[in-house]
Formats: structure tokens, C-alpha cells, sequence
């Protein structure tokens, strides 16, 4: 029956849904201190053997509580789990580590797989690389040392059997091949002949500048000169009148060809100038490009740039090549202006011969005029002059050509005495270089820039003193034609 009285409390409890607060009920206190001295009581059984009671020997304390009433409610549903803000950094960071760390193992994984592979690729290749090397070292030390080898036994060559050996061969096909081209280098006498050379060319075409306008002139003169003759009263005016034709026709090609000698000239010095300039640009880079003998680079055989003497060599090659051009040029065109002056000098030779014969004949005239001047007191002394001045004219304009003609071989001379030059030059520099006298580059450099100053210097002369001859014959024809 407890059982189910307390099975039905217990249900009763559990289903109950409120609990209201009940008056005060009093709770017994046990005294600390008895309860340390006291014995333990004997507990008995009640008489319902539900419920054990203590007997106790003293009255208990009681205290006034207050009981609360608990209400029991239908149970929640559960909120979401609240997820906090520093979780999503932390995962990314991980996230980018993780990538890292691929990465990395990724690349050292290749670059090992990768070495691998190269590494036994280049041991496979040692025997052909230990062969490529080995090749390559004999063709340089074969090829630095198989000149110096041939010089040194050049005098060998000479001897009975030993000209057609594989020996002396080279040295007759590089002859051949080459035509002679200079081995070394010496642009101290290079410089020096053409500084002298142009020196005396710019001189020369100064007083040709001032020829071909006297030649000019005279030419202009003679063209009045030959409707003069054409009506006058000479027997052989229709012979006279042609060769003054032809005359004129030679007097205008030898002025322009005058004219075009000068300008040949001028060029030629520009040319020789600017090859000047180049070739000390090209040593002084050269020069400065060079590298140490104890440097890196200088180690390296294919990284090392041409020597300083190689380039020095070249552009006195092409210093050569240009000056040996334009004085062609040059001596062509003398040579030119030489041909015209002799056949001016056939023109006015031809014109002499008939004045000559029309002379006797001019004589009397003049002798009539005079007396006719002495009838009428001097009527016709302005015809007489007229006759005179033409008569001037013709013998200035034979001293013209003659001048000319001194200038134009003049310059041709030289020209020739540089040719001749050129050519022991070449000679010169195109024997072995075991005959040669060692030149520093220095001096090479020296000459070259003492060359340009002497060649600008000399031409802004010669421009100087081609003015003043301009002014002066422009002056001599200005007073003329006043007078």
C-alpha cells in the first residue's frame, strides 16, 4: 500500500503543474556542537515500517522558512549556436599556409626532378664534352700561335723543296688572297703625308679659284671681241671670228674644270677628315673596352673584345683605302684640267697665228687712223683704243691660261709625289711585322689628332685667302668697267 501511495505521490507530483506557496513550516536545526558530544541514537522502526524515527533526548530548534513555489513550463527549443567572427580569419589563414606549404613542396619537387634529369644528362655527355673541350683548346692555341709560327720560319721558305710545304703555303695565298692589305700600322707617316699633301692641294686651288674668274672674264670679253671682229674690216675675220668661237667654247670648260678641281680638292680633305675622326673614336673605345689580363672577362676567350691593335690595323686599312680614293679622284681630275689647257693653248695658239698675219695689216690701219687723226686733230682715238683694249685683252688672257696651266701641274706634281708615297707606305706596312718598329697607340692617337687640327686649320686658310682673290678680281673688273 506504500507503494502505491507513494507510486500516486509520485505521479501526482510529476503531472502537477503548479505549486502555490503554503503557509510557514518549521524545519528542525541540529546544534553542531551537541551533535559532536552526543552518541549516536538507536533508530526504530515506526509503526507503519514505512517511515524510521529518531528519538531524540532534547527539544530540537526549529526556524521559520519560506517555501517557494516551482512552475514547471513546456520545455524550448534550442537557439542556433552562435558562431563567432574570429573562427573565418583562422580558417583562411590556415587555408593560404596550407597553399604555401604546396607551393613549396611543389617547387623543390620539380627543381629536384629537374636537377636529376640534368645531372644524369651531363653525365652521359662527359666523354663528348672532355672531346668538344679538347678541340676547342688546340684550335685556339693553333690559332694565336700559327702566325708568330709562320713568321718565324718565313726565311725558310726560300730554301730548295720547302716553298711548296703546308708551311710556306699560307703564307703565299694570304698574299694573293688579300692583295697586299697592311698588316700593322703607322699613321705617324700617314698623317704626315697627308697633311703635307693637302696642305699644298688647298694652297693650290686657292689661286685656281681666282683663275677660272680671270678666265671668265676673259671669256665674257671675248665674246664681244668676236661680233667686233665679225664686222670689222680684217681680211680673215670669218677665220678669226671661229677660232674665237672655239676659243670661247675651250676658255668655258677649262674655267668650269678649274672650278671642279678646286671643289675635288675641298672634298677630298673632308672625306680624309672625317675617316680621321672615325678611325680615333674607333681606338679610343677600343682602348677604353679593353679588359684587365687579370680580370674575369678577361679569361673568358669568347667574351673578350677585339684587341686595340686589331683595330688600330683596320682603320688604318680604311684610312689607306679612302685616301688612295680620293686622290684618284683628284689626279683624274688634274689630269682632265691639264688635257683642257693644252687645247686652250691650241685655240689661242691658232688665234696668235692669224693676228700675227692680220698684224701688218692692223699696223697700217692704225698708222691710217693716225694720220686721218692728224688730218681731223684726233677724231678717231676712241676707235683706236677701242682696238687697243681687244688687243689687251687677248694677251691677258694667254698669261691666264698660262697661270692656270703652272697651278693645274703644280697640283698634279703633288699629287703624284703622294701617290709615290702611298705606295712605299703600303709596301711598308704590308711586309711582316717581325721588320716593323713597335708603336704604341698612344702615338698613333697623337698623330691622328695633330693631322685633323693641320688639315682644319689649313682649309679655313685656304677658304680665307679664296675670298680675298675673289674680292680682288671682282675689284680689278669693277675698276675696268668704270674706266
Amino acid at each position: 500500500m506504500s507503494n502505491n501511495y507513494s507510486g500516486s505521490s509520485t505521479e501526482k507530483m510529476k503531472f502537477q503543474p503548479k505549486l502555490e506557496d503554503s503557509d510557514d513550516v518549521w524545519e528542525d536545526i541540529v546544534d553542531p556542537i551537541r551533535r559532536e558530544n552526543r552518541p549516536p541514537l538507536p533508530m526504530t522502526p515506526s509503526p507503519t515500517g514505512s517511515v524510521t524515527s529518531m528519538v531524540r533526548s532534547s527539544p530540537r530548534k526549529r526556524k521559520t522558512i519560506r517555501r517557494s513555489t516551482c512552475v514547471t513550463t513546456l520545455p524550448r527549443k534550442q537557439a542556433a549556436p552562435v558562431t563567432l567572427k574570429h573562427v573565418r580569419p583562422l580558417q583562411k589563414a590556415i587555408a593560404t599556409q596550407e597553399i604555401l606549404d604546396g607551393a613549396v613542396n611543389g617547387t623543390s619537387f620539380v627543381a629536384r626532378y629537374l636537377f636529376d634529369i640534368i645531372s644524369t644528362a651531363v653525365g652521359l655527355l662527359r666523354r663528348p664534352l672532355y672531346l668538344i673541350v679538347f678541340i676547342w683548346m688546340l684550335a685556339t692555341i693553333i690559332s694565336l700561335i700559327s702566325q708568330t709560327v709562320r713568321q718565324a720560319f718565313a726565311p725558310l721558305c726560300y730554301l730548295p723543296g720547302l716553298y711548296s710545304s703546308s708551311l710556306c703555303r699560307p703564307l703565299d695565298a694570304f698574299k694573293k688572297g688579300q692583295g697586299g692589305l697592311p698588316r700593322w700600322a703607322d699613321y705617324p707617316k700617314l698623317i704626315d703625308v697627308q697633311t703635307t699633301t693637302f696642305e699644298h692641294l688647298l694652297d693650290e686651288s686657292v689661286g685656281n679659284s681666282g683663275l677660272s674668274l680671270e678666265i671668265k672674264r676673259a671669256e665674257m670679253a671675248t665674246t664681244d671681241l668676236v661680233t667686233l671682229v665679225r664686222v670689222s674690216d680684217l681680211h680673215s675675220r670669218d677665220t678669226l671670228g671661229d677660232a674665237l668661237v672655239e676659243f670661247i667654247g675651250d676658255t668655258k670648260t677649262t674655267g668650269r674644270n678649274l672650278q671642279k678641281l678646286t671643289s675635288r680638292i675641298g672634298g677630298a680633305v673632308d672625306k680624309i677628315m672625317a675617316i680621321n675622326d672615325y678611325a680615333l673614336y674607333a681606338i679610343e673605345e677600343a682602348q677604353a673596352k679593353a679588359p684587365s689580363r687579370f680580370s674575369i672577362k678577361g679569361l673568358v676567350p669568347w667574351a673578350v673584345p677585339r684587341p686595340t691593335s686589331e683595330i688600330v690595323t683596320e682603320t688604318f686599312s680604311s684610312a689607306m683605302s679612302v685616301l688612295s680614293e680620293e686622290m684618284t679622284k683628284v689626279i683624274l681630275e688634274a689630269e682632265a684640267n691639264i688635257i683642257q689647257l693644252d687645247r686652250l693653248e691650241d685655240r689661242l695658239s691658232t688665234v696668235h697665228e692669224i693676228l700675227t698675219r692680220e698684224d701688218s695689216t692692223l699696223t697700217s690701219a692704225r698708222a691710217d687712223l693716225l694720220a686721218d687723226l692728224w688730218t681731223k686733230l684726233g677724231g678717231n682715238k676712241k676707235t683706236l683704243r677701242g682696238f687697243d683694249n681687244h688687243l689687251l685683252l687677248l694677251k691677258n688672257l694667254g698669261v691666264y691660261r698660262k697661270k692656270a696651266l703652272v697651278h693645274v701641274a703644280a697640283a698634279l706634281q703633288t699629287l703624284q709625289g703622294m701617290s709615290a708615297d702611298m705606295d712605299d707606305i703600303r709596301e711598308r706596312v704590308a711586309a711582316p711585322e717581325l721588320t716593323r718598329s713597335k708603336i704604341p697607340v698612344e702615338v698613333h692617337m697623337k698623330s691622328i689628332r695633330s693631322g685633323l687640327e693641320r688639315l682644319k686649320e689649313g682649309k679655313v686658310r685656304a677658304r680665307r685667302l679664296e675670298e680675298q682673290a675673289i674680292r680682288r678680281v671682282l675689284e680689278v673688273g669693277s675698276d675696268e668697267t668704270t674706266d
